[in-house]
């Protein structure tokens, strides 16, 4: 009967029986905790992510608004659109809108610094039900025309420029050199949308927001109390549908898309984290059938002293528990060291601010972590303590009492099954983690391998935003970057700069197109990525010229004073979604070839015209190599080159410097930076980046996924490594005595050695066939995409889900992986056989 002393004299027991065999408990508890502490910090990671809710005031009542178009995938809002579902809806307690994060120059004490700044609508933190750690947040009619100059601040930014003190309310901090009054400050946790430093109101009058063929804006909304999320969608799609028949074309029909936002900002995360979680458990199950394996070599040499209990009165259930209690306590205790480590893994990674994981809630080992570890730990407790257990209920303990010393150390064969299939289950599971990490990294190597259609090496970029206020003709925006890149190419290294919108793997706009006599229907759904240049821009990545010309200086000024009139016209417009461009108002435009083979199969697209949505028609003048705009992983889709003035012609400007040099890229930043300083000492250089770091930075999931699969993948190898080296280590000690016999009859060593080494082959290739099965599973679990939750219409990728470029079945791979575990294998299993090949006979024949 079970009884809290009865426990405590168990617990006692444990511990002096764990005192004596020092060595045996240090390594059961370090593997248990290597186990444990991995599958801690994962969970700690998914806790985060995953299950807790977003912490926002009913979050689940909050989701995300997007739209559809003819292309497939999602797209943000047109302004017109979101006022009119604002108005029209029924079943919303509240819509805001809001831009993605911008750089923007700042200033609080003469010097100009770079921030990352979203502009919101004045409801934003009101419909989020997050109050300010100090001061306020917007209130209604800050987001008017000349009301808007106020500004919270994030919680981080007001450490660092003003040093934590209250006095920050009320202050100016000056933004593009205009002056905005601070009214607030978010709390430390607070991170939405992203990793924003300042927000700003945002201009919601409809001419601001521009027409309804702008996809620009993002927006999310909060359920009315009692409302489902399934009766807010249909509400919205019926608006959008009429909205669309309204105002579109019969065949362009866009619909509202409402997803929680929860799953918006977290669904891309959800199956490599469970993948992660699956590996670490795997690895928890290797540990738990090492120290199982020990546990069992260990209960076996205690079977006369289990025996002697028995006879002295203690029931059979009784030593069962004894058992099970001292794996209890090992396992406690390992999670107890493993929860350390966990803790400092946490921490390790709640200080990267370029961990590629949404970090809504902070990562952190808090109550629901430490609880999940102590079940962990109980659990795992019982799993590996079962075996032992098992094997003490079934002994016949009064014969083993009078059996001999040697017959108590020979297991039987059902022991010697299970010892066995413990063993062959660890190289099962190894197998599964190791091509699992065996085809990351080879995705790993073959993105980094991957051509993205530029020369990333000696390529610096920085980003330079010019304010309106400062900035507003076309002839000031020209003549500073004229002046800016006249003095970068002058330092020394550099060999030639350009001017851009938009940088290679990181997207820019896109739209429709019409081309003329195309009468294929799936080319009026097709998206072309556009982009603004400078001359030197293709030189500067190395994209090569295949037919025509590049953009020359006329082409520029031409489009400059094309912008100029088109600007005029929207400005001028009562409903800027009407506006039709006139016919003498054209532009030039370099393509790239897939958009030359897409529109124009088996011709010259030199001198070919298309137009875009507005009616402008653009004349083809050259043909780049392609380019991939959207991430390493995706197709190289259609794009249009425009020169860079039509974009300067516009309010405002922020675009990016590319610098081709011949020495360290990194080294001319500073001359850069004294440059920009020298022309306009309001302005900031942003996120200064070579090319390089531009691609490592799109292959963070990957690399992130890559060394935390490869690190369980290689903990789960050392432990069956170990757990076969302990198996066959026990087995030669168990048979020293007939090897002695054996090889006084004569046995040669090479016999005894080829006996145990086939003996740990088989247990090896026993299970490399069962882990095959299991690890088919997890490969095509890898190679899933997953679609719906990106937020953004793809062209598809190269390869699928966490894979790139590498079947889910690749044979290199899993033969790879099949002949190292081999080695180890066969490694592990060759000290134990040189040791049984020297046995000396007239040793092993007294071994009795």
């Amino acid at each position: 009967m079970w009884s809290i002393h009865n426990v405590w004299q168990d617990v006692k027991y444990g511990l002096r029986s764990f005192a004596k065999s020092p060595g045996f408990t240090a390594i059961a508890v370090l593997t248990l905790a290597l186990g444990i502490g991995a599958n801690t910090a994962i969970f700690s990671i998914i806790n985060a992510v995953l299950l807790k809710q977003l912490p926002f005031r009913d979050s689940g009542q909050l989701v995300d608004l997007r739209v559809t178009e003819n292309a497939p995938g999602d797209f943000p809002l047109t302004g017109d659109d979101y006022l009119d579902w604002e108005a029209q809806n029924h079943t919303f307690e509240g819509m805001s809108l809001y831009t993605w994060d911008h750089g923007v120059n700042t200033s609080t004490s003469g010097s100009s610094e770079p921030a990352d700044i979203v502009n919101t609508q004045a409801n934003f933190f009101a419909n989020l039900g997050v109050p300010p750690l100090m001061g306020r947040t917007f209130v209604k009619g800050e987001d008017e025309p000349g009301k808007n100059h106020v500004v919270v601040l994030s919680y981080g930014f007001w450490k660092e420029h003003f040093g934590e003190r209250s006095e920050a309310i009320g202050q100016t901090l000056a933004l593009n050199n205009e002056a905005y009054s601070i009214i607030g400050v978010m709390p430390g946790w607070f991170r939405f949308p992203g990793e924003t430093e300042i927000w700003t109101p945002l201009d919601m009058s409809r001419k601001n927001l521009g027409g309804r063929g702008n996809h620009q804006w993002r927006a999310f909304g909060r359920v009315k109390a009692g409302t489902s999320i399934e009766q807010a969608r249909a509400d919205l799609v019926v608006i959008s549908e009429r909205l669309s028949k309204q105002y579109r074309s019969a065949s362009d029909i866009e619909r509202a898309i409402v997803t929680p936002l929860k799953q918006r900002l977290t669904g891309e995360s959800q199956a490599p984290l469970l993948i992660l979680l699956g590996a670490v458990a795997l690895v928890l199950l290797v540990a738990c059938a090492n120290v199982a394996n020990l546990m069992l070599a260990r209960s076996t040499g205690r079977v006369r002293e289990m025996a002697v209990r028995s006879t002295m009165g203690a029931s059979r259930g009784r030593l069962v528990r004894q058992m099970l209690t001292e794996s209890v306590m090992l396992s406690g205790t390992g999670a107890l060291v493993g929860l350390v480590g966990a803790w400092w893994s946490v921490g390790l990674l709640q200080s990267m601010k370029a961990l590629p994981l949404p970090r809504a809630n902070p990562i952190q080992v808090d109550t629901a972590v430490l609880l999940f570890t102590i079940g962990v730990s109980v659990l795992v407790g019982v799993l590996f303590g079962l075996a032992p257990a098992l094997q003490t209920s079934l002994l016949n303990l009064s014969e083993e009492l009078k059996s001999s010393a040697q017959a108590v150390l020979s297991p039987s064969g059902w022991r010697r099954i299970l010892r066995d299939a413990l063993v062959v289950g660890e190289i099962a599971v190894s197998l599964t983690l190791l091509v699992g990490a065996g085809l990351l990294l080879r995705s790993f190597a073959r993105m980094r391998n991957a051509d993205v259609g530029v020369d990333t090496k000696n390529v610096l970029t920085v980003g330079v935003n010019l304010p309106a206020a400062k900035y507003g003709k076309l002839e000031e925006k020209q003549a500073f970057f004229r002046q800016l890149l006249e003095k970068t190419e002058a330092i020394p290294g550099v060999e030639v700069a350009a001017v851009t919108t938009a940088l290679p793997l990181e997207g820019g706009s896109n739209g429709y197109i019409t081309v003329p006599g195309d009468t294929n229907p799936a080319d009026a759904n097709l998206l072309v990525e556009w982009g603004y240049i400078g001359p030197g821009y293709f030189r500067a990545f190395g994209i090569p010229l295949l037919e025509g010309r590049q953009l020359t200086k006329d082409d520029a000024q031409r489009a400059g004073e094309v912008s100029q009139k088109i600007r005029a016209l929207y400005e001028s417009a009562k409903d800027p979604s009407k506006v039709k461009i006139p016919a003498d108002l054209t532009r030039m435009a370099v393509i790239n070839r897939t958009m030359a083979q897409t529109f124009w199969p088996k011709q010259d697209a030199v001198g070919k015209a298309f137009s875009n949505g507005g009616g402008m028609q653009t004349t083809v003048v050259g043909v780049v190599g392609d380019v991939k705009e959207w991430g390493i992983t995706e197709k190289v889709v259609p794009q249009a080159y425009y020169p860079i003035t039509e974009a300067l012609a516009w309010e405002g400007f922020s675009g990016r410097i590319v610098v081709k040099t011949s020495v360290a890229p990194k080294s001319v930043l500073s001359a850069i930076r004294g440059d920009v300083r020298d022309i306009d000492s309001g302005l900031a250089v942003f996120r200064p980046r070579t090319m390089e770091e531009i691609v490592a930075e799109h292959m963070q999931d990957t690399s992130l996924q890559t060394f935390l699969l490869s690190t369980f993948a290689g903990l789960g190898l050392l432990l069956a490594s170990v757990g076969l080296y302990g198996v066959m280590a026990y087995l030669v000690t168990q048979r020293t005595h007939e090897i002695g016999i054996r090889m006084a009859l004569g046995a040669r060593q090479s016999d005894v050695l080829r006996t145990v080494m086939n003996r740990g082959l088989r247990l090896t290739l026993l299970g490399i066939a069962i882990g095959s099965i299991t690890t088919l599973a997890l490969t095509r679990l890898m190679s899933t995409q997953l679609y719906g939750v990106g937020g953004r219409a793809t062209w598809g990728a190269d390869g699928g889900g966490m894979l790139y470029g590498v079947s889910a079945q690749d044979p290199l791979t899993f033969g790879g992986v099949a002949a190292l575990l081999m080695i180890v294998a066969l490694a592990a299993c060759a000290i134990p056989a040189r040791r049984a090949s020297r046995v000396d006979p007239m040793v092993a024949l007294r071994y009795e």
